[in-house]
């Protein structure tokens, strides 16, 4: 049956064309191990420096095998090899086939070949065929022997593939009878093989030590939660692991911390705890000064992903001692500081600065993807740090350079979003827009059909069109604006259309039957789309030069949707836009970058902008609190006392370049 099942699989994959390898990760002096490339059917596995760190950090432990130790074997000359590959292997002993493995290995690495050769095919077959009789010491011997045979072109060549699925079936044969040591003790064998994530037993494995949570030590809780991260994918029980997580916490050290953390991050299951997420920025708070990089990207990732709201001022005492750091950290891990606080929107000045400086002393390492995750951290800040260069003009040259042209080729969607992050804080390079914008760029980025294009490219042709409209440069198709509007926009919600709304949504509708109620009635407000790029729509309402309510709820009923929408006449047009939970940066009540951008937007159209935080409306009790709240901020904010937006507006289209 296993040499029947050892054809069918051969029959599978003989149509898979063979890839050339294309590089050699360095894991350890004198110790290289291949990375595995793939297109298509190929599935990418390769040691990412990360994993290299946490495993090295659970072998120091004493946590996990030791998995990088080169295991000898018999050199063999060229006759004997000859010799050995005629022989007929349905007669030999499991023990002789178990033997003779590592020193095809070692002797197919001397002389550069692969395991994939036809001359392998019976050898491997029998091999197959006999692992089931192994036993356990055997099989572990045997992951070592596959090991040292050359790098394969992918996980899925011929003949290796036979073997790394042959042990994946066995393994998982035995997996109830073996303790929580043994489980771990070979996933870290396919670990080393790069096979985890195809792994059916490294994934029936970590829902079984999930579902066993309580029962692991601490070193078994870190490699347990490592290996999640490996799969990239959250057993069933993840829950478990978090509450064991914070019941033994005294137990680890930041280093754990930081790999277990990837477990979180990698498998995207943000920490449900607040308790024990304080509990991991105190710990980076204590170690602070002698925390590895990786383990500390680690944390920030997860910190980012779970903690949305700033209780305590926690995030910002994080960045207030992280910033002294910033000097001995990596720019991957700069740039990860930077974004901590954009989740709960806590600005800290002197550290965005502090890392602002060290990228602009690091520009040309900054990878093109950091750079957009920069742009959109001081965007959303808006924030211009205090640098004696303007941080921006740094940037926007960088990308200018020709040497950066194969890395925006490649990655055209970070550049675009990097280009139009840019408008945060009221920058519009007109060279780099309309190079995003082109044709050809497009096409090599998103493909042919429009469908596929990025809210990006609709927000960089409307910024276009409101700021740089005097600039020949290119624009997206009529065709294009109007299917990517409607791709990129909420409906907007309605009395009549009963659904489950969110704040949001609930505070539109509230704000629209109280103006409603004391303008006269439904014909003078409406909600509708202004500005396309922007996900929500405002409320609009209408005051004539006397400040007398104006009927709008034709105003704009000829217009096509989909296209920037001025104001119909000379009236003084007022746009509420509606402040969700997070349209205020903590602490000081300012917009974030988002919601300025689109204040500044609107007031460049000729409109009156007012931002109606949720903040503030929430606490309003009665009919009678809101009106009078609505009424003053429509009244200090009208056209002829505006000055404030235009202040805001003017000083950052100033940077304009």
């Amino acid at each position: 049956m296993s040499t029947f099942i050892n054809i069918g699989r051969k029959l599978l994959i003989t149509s898979i064309f063979r890839l050339q390898c294309v590089s050699q990760f360095k894991l350890k002096p004198g110790y290289t191990r291949s990375i595995h490339s793939s297109t298509g059917l190929f599935i990418k596995m390769y040691m990412e420096k990360e994993n290299e760190y946490a495993y090295s950090v659970l072998e120091n432990k004493g946590y996990a095998i030791n998995i990088y130790t080169k295991h000898s074997s018999e050199a063999i000359s060229q006759e004997e090899f000859q010799r050995l590959n005629k022989e007929d292997w349905t007669k030999k002993t499991t023990q002789e086939i178990f033997e003779i493995f590592p020193i095809f290995g070692k002797y197919c690495s001397q002389h550069s070949l692969c395991i994939s050769s036809e001359i392998f095919d019976n050898f491997i077959d029998n091999l197959t065929d006999t692992i089931q009789m192994a036993t356990d010491s055997q099989l572990k011997t045997l992951f070592y022997s596959l090991n040292m045979w050359p790098e394969t072109a992918s996980i899925r060549t011929r003949n290796y593939i036979e073997v790394w699925a042959a042990l994946d079936d066995e393994c998982l044969k035995r997996l109830k009878n073996w303790s929580h040591d043994e489980i771990l003790s070979f996933i870290s064998l396919f670990f080393m093989l790069n096979v985890t994530r195809v792994s059916d037993f490294s994934w029936k494995s970590i829902n079984k030590l999930a579902t066993k949570a309580n029962q692991l030590t601490p070193g078994q809780l870190v490699q347990t939660l490592f290996f999640v991260g490996v799969l990239r994918k959250q057993p069933h029980d993840m829950h478990n692991l978090e509450i064991h997580f914070s019941k033994n916490f005294a137990c680890f050290s930041v280093e754990d911390i930081g790999i277990m953390s990837m477990g979180f991050f990698k498998s995207k299951c943000p920490i449900r705890s607040m308790e024990l997420a304080s509990k991991i920025i105190n710990k980076v708070i204590e170690g602070s000064e002698h925390v590895h990089e990786v383990a500390l990207a680690a944390i920030l990732k997860i910190i980012r992903y779970s903690v949305k709201q700033n209780k305590n001022n926690e995030i910002f005492s994080l960045l207030d001692v992280l910033q002294h750091q910033v000097t001995r950290l990596s720019v991957m891990c700069n740039v990860h500081l930077a974004l901590v606080g954009t989740s709960s929107l806590t600005v800290h000045n002197d550290c965005l600065t502090k890392i602002a400086h060290y990228i602009m002393d690091h520009m040309h390492e900054t990878r093109l993807k950091d750079l957009e995750r920069l742009i959109f951290t001081y965007g959303t800040f808006n924030l211009i740090p205090a640098t004696k260069d303007n941080f921006f003009s740094k940037v926007i040259e960088e990308l200018k350079k020709p040497e950066r042209f194969p890395e925006i080729s490649q990655h055209g969607k970070s550049y675009s979003c990097c280009i139009s992050f840019f408008g945060l804080v009221g920058i519009y390079p007109v060279d780099l827009i309309s190079k995003a914008l082109s044709p050809e760029f497009i096409e090599n980025t998103y493909g042919k059909h429009m469908f596929s294009y990025g809210k990006e490219l609709l927000s960089l042709h409307n910024s276009a069109e409101i700021f740089c409209r005097e600039s020949a440069m290119n624009r997206l198709s009529e065709k294009a604006v109007l299917l990517l509007s409607k791709k990129y926009t909420d409906y907007v919600p309605s009395e009549n259309y009963k659904k489950q709304y969110n704040i949001s949504e609930k505070m539109m509708l509230d704000i629209m039957k109280v103006l409603g109620d004391c303008r006269g009635g439904q014909n003078y407000v409406i909600a509708e789309h202004i500005l396309t790029h922007h996900q929500r729509g405002d409320i609009i309402i209408c005051n004539d030069h006397n400040g007398k309510p104006m009927p709008v709820k034709e105003a704009f009923k000829n217009d096509t949707f989909g296209y920037i929408r001025k104001p119909p006449d000379d009236n003084d047009w007022i746009v509420l836009i509606i402040g969700g939970k997070n349209s205020l940066i903590q602490n000081c009540n300012v917009p974030t970058g988002q919601f300025q951008t689109k204040i500044r937007e609107l007031a460049a159209l000729g409109y009156t902008p007012i931002l109606v935080p949720w903040k503030t409306y929430s606490q309003l009790d009665n009919f009678e609190e809101k009106e009078s709240y609505l009424c003053s901020l429509i009244e200090n904010r009208s056209r002829k006392n505006h000055s404030c937006t235009d202040t805001v507006f003017n000083s950052l289209h100033s940077h304009n370049s």
